[in-house]
Protein backbone atom coordinates (compact mmCIF):
# COMPACT_ATOMS: atom_id res chain seq x y z
CA UNK A 1 0.00 0.00 0.00
CA UNK A 2 1.59 3.49 -0.75
CA UNK A 3 0.69 6.39 1.45
CA UNK A 4 -0.56 9.34 -0.91
CA UNK A 5 1.72 12.47 -0.53
CA UNK A 6 -0.33 15.18 1.91
CA UNK A 7 -0.97 18.42 -0.37
CA UNK A 8 0.33 21.81 0.80
CA UNK A 9 -3.44 22.65 2.79
CA UNK A 10 -2.98 19.01 4.69
CA UNK A 11 0.97 19.69 5.98
CA UNK A 12 -0.25 23.14 6.80
CA UNK A 13 -2.72 21.41 9.38
CA UNK A 14 -0.51 18.97 10.23
CA UNK A 15 2.08 21.60 11.02
CA UNK A 16 -0.82 23.48 13.22
CA UNK A 17 -1.33 21.00 15.44
CA UNK A 18 1.73 19.84 15.53
CA UNK A 19 2.97 22.94 17.21
CA UNK A 20 -0.43 23.64 19.33
CA UNK A 21 1.32 20.49 21.19
CA UNK A 22 4.41 21.78 21.11
CA UNK A 23 4.29 23.08 24.56
CA UNK A 24 7.66 24.16 24.97
CA UNK A 25 8.42 25.71 21.63
CA UNK A 26 11.51 23.40 21.13
CA UNK A 27 10.33 21.75 17.57
CA UNK A 28 8.75 18.82 19.80
CA UNK A 29 5.93 16.90 21.55
CA UNK A 30 5.72 14.74 24.03
CA UNK A 31 4.98 10.94 23.34
CA UNK A 32 2.16 11.11 25.87
CA UNK A 33 0.58 13.55 23.22
CA UNK A 34 0.91 11.81 19.93
CA UNK A 35 -2.02 9.62 20.79
CA UNK A 36 -4.28 12.68 21.26
CA UNK A 37 -2.51 14.67 18.51
CA UNK A 38 -3.41 11.49 15.76
CA UNK A 39 -6.92 11.82 16.51
CA UNK A 40 -6.81 15.42 16.41
CA UNK A 41 -5.99 14.62 12.79
CA UNK A 42 -8.80 12.45 12.04
CA UNK A 43 -6.71 9.23 13.07
CA UNK A 44 -8.36 6.99 15.90
CA UNK A 45 -5.19 4.66 17.02
CA UNK A 46 -6.28 2.41 19.83
CA UNK A 47 -3.99 2.27 22.89
CA UNK A 48 -2.29 -0.89 22.11
CA UNK A 49 -1.69 0.61 18.57
CA UNK A 50 -0.16 3.63 19.86
CA UNK A 51 1.87 1.48 22.48
CA UNK A 52 3.40 -0.92 19.05
CA UNK A 53 4.38 2.80 17.24
CA UNK A 54 5.73 4.34 20.57
CA UNK A 55 7.71 1.17 21.79
CA UNK A 56 10.77 1.65 20.27
CA UNK A 57 11.59 5.33 21.45
CA UNK A 58 14.34 6.12 23.38
CA UNK A 59 13.27 9.73 24.38
CA UNK A 60 10.44 11.57 25.56
CA UNK A 61 9.35 13.08 22.53
CA UNK A 62 9.02 13.99 18.66
CA UNK A 63 10.37 15.95 16.02
CA UNK A 64 7.97 17.09 13.22
CA UNK A 65 9.51 14.70 10.64
CA UNK A 66 9.06 12.00 12.93
CA UNK A 67 5.86 12.21 13.61
CA UNK A 68 4.82 12.87 10.47
CA UNK A 69 6.29 9.78 9.41
CA UNK A 70 3.83 7.86 12.23
CA UNK A 71 0.61 10.13 11.45
CA UNK A 72 1.12 9.25 7.39
CA UNK A 73 2.14 5.35 8.30
CA UNK A 74 0.31 2.89 5.97
CA UNK A 75 -2.97 2.44 6.96
CA UNK A 76 -3.16 5.33 9.58
CA UNK A 77 -5.64 7.29 7.21
CA UNK A 78 -7.93 3.73 6.80
CA UNK A 79 -11.39 4.91 7.67
CA UNK A 80 -12.91 1.71 5.38
CA UNK A 81 -15.62 -0.91 7.43
CA UNK A 82 -14.21 -4.05 7.40
CA UNK A 83 -15.86 -7.19 8.44
CA UNK A 84 -13.95 -8.35 11.15
CA UNK A 85 -13.99 -4.77 13.30
CA UNK A 86 -17.58 -5.02 12.54
CA UNK A 87 -17.71 -8.68 13.93
CA UNK A 88 -15.77 -7.67 16.69
CA UNK A 89 -17.74 -4.90 18.11
CA UNK A 90 -21.06 -7.21 17.40
CA UNK A 91 -19.28 -9.97 19.61
CA UNK A 92 -18.38 -7.53 22.42
CA UNK A 93 -22.20 -6.46 22.33
CA UNK A 94 -23.25 -9.58 22.83
CA UNK A 95 -21.99 -10.37 25.93
CA UNK A 96 -24.48 -7.51 27.37
CA UNK A 97 -27.11 -8.73 24.95
CA UNK A 98 -28.53 -11.13 28.02
CA UNK A 99 -31.70 -12.12 25.83
CA UNK A 100 -29.78 -12.51 22.74
CA UNK A 101 -32.22 -10.57 20.86
CA UNK A 102 -30.08 -7.99 18.99
CA UNK A 103 -30.64 -5.36 21.59
CA UNK A 104 -29.01 -4.21 24.49
CA UNK A 105 -30.59 -0.81 27.25
CA UNK A 106 -29.66 2.79 27.04
CA UNK A 107 -28.45 2.11 30.53
CA UNK A 108 -26.23 -0.61 29.39
CA UNK A 109 -24.68 1.47 26.48
CA UNK A 110 -24.30 4.06 29.31
CA UNK A 111 -22.30 2.41 31.46
CA UNK A 112 -20.22 0.54 28.42
CA UNK A 113 -19.13 3.77 26.81
CA UNK A 114 -18.73 5.64 30.76
CA UNK A 115 -16.37 2.44 32.22
CA UNK A 116 -14.78 0.48 29.37
CA UNK A 117 -12.03 1.82 26.66
CA UNK A 118 -12.01 5.71 26.01
CA UNK A 119 -14.47 6.55 28.27
CA UNK A 120 -16.81 9.20 27.06
CA UNK A 121 -18.62 12.07 29.69
CA UNK A 122 -22.28 11.86 30.37
CA UNK A 123 -23.25 14.87 28.26
CA UNK A 124 -21.32 12.73 25.06
CA UNK A 125 -23.54 10.04 25.87
CA UNK A 126 -26.51 12.23 26.15
CA UNK A 127 -26.03 13.61 22.47
CA UNK A 128 -25.34 10.14 21.39
CA UNK A 129 -28.52 9.11 22.80
CA UNK A 130 -30.63 11.45 21.07
CA UNK A 131 -29.40 10.75 17.30
CA UNK A 132 -30.25 6.99 17.85
CA UNK A 133 -33.37 5.31 17.50
CA UNK A 134 -34.55 3.76 20.62
CA UNK A 135 -36.83 0.92 20.45
CA UNK A 136 -39.45 -0.65 23.31
CA UNK A 137 -38.16 0.57 27.08
CA UNK A 138 -35.13 2.49 25.19
CA UNK A 139 -33.47 -0.37 24.13
CA UNK A 140 -30.98 0.20 20.96
CA UNK A 141 -30.47 -2.44 18.07
CA UNK A 142 -26.36 -2.54 18.39
CA UNK A 143 -26.13 -3.67 14.93
CA UNK A 144 -27.80 -0.97 13.88
CA UNK A 145 -25.59 1.07 16.33
CA UNK A 146 -22.54 -0.50 15.20
CA UNK A 147 -22.54 0.32 11.32
CA UNK A 148 -23.83 3.78 12.33
CA UNK A 149 -20.37 4.30 14.39
CA UNK A 150 -18.08 2.44 11.73
CA UNK A 151 -19.67 4.86 9.24
CA UNK A 152 -19.04 7.93 10.91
Amino acid sequence: MTVEKPTPQQMDEYKEAFTLFDRTGEGKVPLSSVGTLLRALGQNPTESELNDLLRDFTTDSLDFDTFLGILLRPGGFDTSINETSFNEFIQAFQVFDREANGFISAGELRYILTSLGDKLKDTEIDELLKTLNLHNEERIKYEDFVKRLLEA
